[in-house]
């Protein structure tokens, strides 16, 4: 049934829009604004809403002002519709003009039958809908112009982005971890060179996480340890996993999440790189964030000895409790669980920590400090075969044979098979330069426990003497993983580890 319009009446619902493209730079909200508000008054209109889309590109079609626009007309709250230019309602061509003007005549845009009553379209430039045939012409014609220098403006950007990285150029804005903006050698411009603590930071996590450790674990080091991340307050997994698993660590380029090719398909890698293309592949692996995690997500232990201490009745590993609900204790939790102990112990978690750590450190502190480093190898094949496709890639943009196409099927199959096999990886064990007595001071909780639970085989506790508020020493039974005790131990590993005066 066809609608029956009743009489036209003059409200106008107005829509600016103002992306963030270089070719707006010569626009303002406030000036397209005052540019529809003359219109009204010389058409004899009355405003009765205003929608605004700031920030906004016109590609897109699903911007909340632009849809409320378009609302006004089909539930009939305006007669008039008023833009500034075709460009500030879309840039995607034939689409989308379509659309406006199934609203524009009152039609179902599905079934082509009028369902509204039809509204008159007109912008600040001489666009009238009231002009028949030459409206519909000139519409679709801009609104394809539109789309045209959107995709002209996308490839400008596109290969100005490409003539910079190419010659080592920064852009600007946001500067990736581990980096700074300094001014490039020629004078023109600037660069990005590797700010070494935070470098340092990265080289750390990165033996630490290919060493097994979990991101959280590694990233309550970083915050321990007073390094900040650029956009917020302190580390996250989420945060620490962008930055190991990014290409920006490999001195390359990114848009849009994808790396920067030059035009023969290479990656362009302009700026220096703080690890090598094999612990990146080997850091993606571990991490997996496509996928099934290869390290737990890893709780933060509650206190320094938390899983390490048992109980010399039952055996049970001790568990953090608070004694009328303030001061913490390590305590055996078999009888609440159903288990049977012969004597539940319990002990202050300060005094005993205390002492285990004065311990540790009598005996070992004076001792260097070693880690483990992980030396990830084995993508060199992976790189030649990125070469040969890349060089493939750039003799079929000049001669697309069929033996071309053969061989880049070929080379990317080769590719996925390589690029599922994990990177060879050998450890090796290096001195810090430090005493274990001088890396304990700063070390993070979590290291500390790694290395008491990494030296102590057994730190079995006893009960105490009832109502006795002093730890006795005579309570704990200690046996290192070496074996013996302490002053075997030291004889033991002093044939392994020198003394360091540092």
């Amino acid at each position: 049934m066809r609608y029956n319009a009743p009489v036209k009446k003059n409200r106008a619902s107005l829509y600016v829009r103002l992306s963030r493209q270089a070719s707006d730079t010569n626009l303002s909200l406030d000036g397209m604004t005052a540019d529809l508000r003359e219109l009204c008054q010389r058409e004899g209109l009355t405003e009765v809403a205003l929608h605004i889309d700031d920030g906004l590109s016109g590609g897109y079609r699903d911007r909340p002002a632009f849809a409320d626009w378009i609302a006004d007309a089909r539930t009939g709250r305006a007669d008039v519709l008023l833009t500034w230019h075709v460009d500030r309602l879309t840039r995607e061509g034939l689409n989308v003009a379509a659309q406006l003007l199934d609203v524009v005549e009152g039609k179902d845009p599905a079934t082509g039958r009028q369902i509204s009553r039809p509204v008159r379209l007109l912008d600040v430039k001489g666009l009238d809908s009231d002009h028949g045939e030459a409206f519909r012409l000139r519409f679709v014609l801009q609104a394809e112009i539109a789309r045209a220098e959107r995709e002209r403006m996308r490839e400008r950007s596109q290969a100005a982005h490409r003539r910079l990285a190419q010659a080592g150029r920064y852009r600007g804005g946001f500067t990736p971890y581990g980096y700074k903006a300094v001014p490039a050698p020629d004078g023109k411009g600037q660069t990005l060179a590797i700010e070494q603590r935070e470098a340092q930071a990265i080289r750390e996590c990165v033996d630490r996480v290919l060493s097994g450790q979990t991101l959280g674990r590694v990233s309550r080091w970083l915050n321990d340890q007073g390094y900040t991340p650029r956009r917020t307050a302190e580390w996250s997994r989420r945060g620490l996993l962008h930055v190991l698993t990014g290409d920006a660590i490999l001195g390359r380029v990114s848009r849009g999440g994808k790396p920067v090719r030059d035009a023969e398909g290479e990656i362009l890698a302009p700026f220096p790189a703080i690890v090598t293309e094999a612990e990146s592949a080997a850091l993606k692996a571990a991490c997996n964030p496509a996928g099934a995690r290869k390290t737990p997500m890893g709780r933060q232990p509650s206190r320094l000895l938390s899983g390490l201490l048992t109980c010399f009745s039952c055996g049970s590993t001790l568990i953090v409790v608070r004694r009328n609900g303030r001061t913490a204790a390590y305590r055996c939790m078999s009888r609440n669980t159903g288990k049977t102990c012969a004597a539940a112990v319990s002990v202050g978690a300060k005094v005993i920590e205390e002492h285990v750590s004065a311990r540790y450190l009598k005996t070992l502190g004076h001792m260097r400090r070693m880690r483990e480093h992980v030396i990830t190898e084995g993508i060199n094949e992976l790189a030649a075969v990125d070469a040969e496709i890349a060089d493939v890639m750039a003799q079929v943009a000049t001669r697309a044979t069929p033996a071309l196409f053969e061989r880049l099927t070929a080379l990317q199959s080769q590719r996925e098979e390589l690029d599922g096999k994990a990177p060879e990886q050998r450890r090796e064990i290096v001195d810090t330069g430090l005493t274990i007595a001088q890396w304990w001071e700063d070390a993070h909780i979590d290291d500390r426990r790694d290395a008491l639970a990494e030296a102590f085989g057994l730190l079995e506790v006893s009960p105490g003497k009832p109502g006795s508020r002093i730890f006795d020493p005579a309570r704990l039974r200690i046996n290192w993983t070496e074996g013996g005790d302490d002053h075997e131990l030291v004889e033991r590993l002093g044939e392994q580890f020198s003394e360091t005066n540092v």
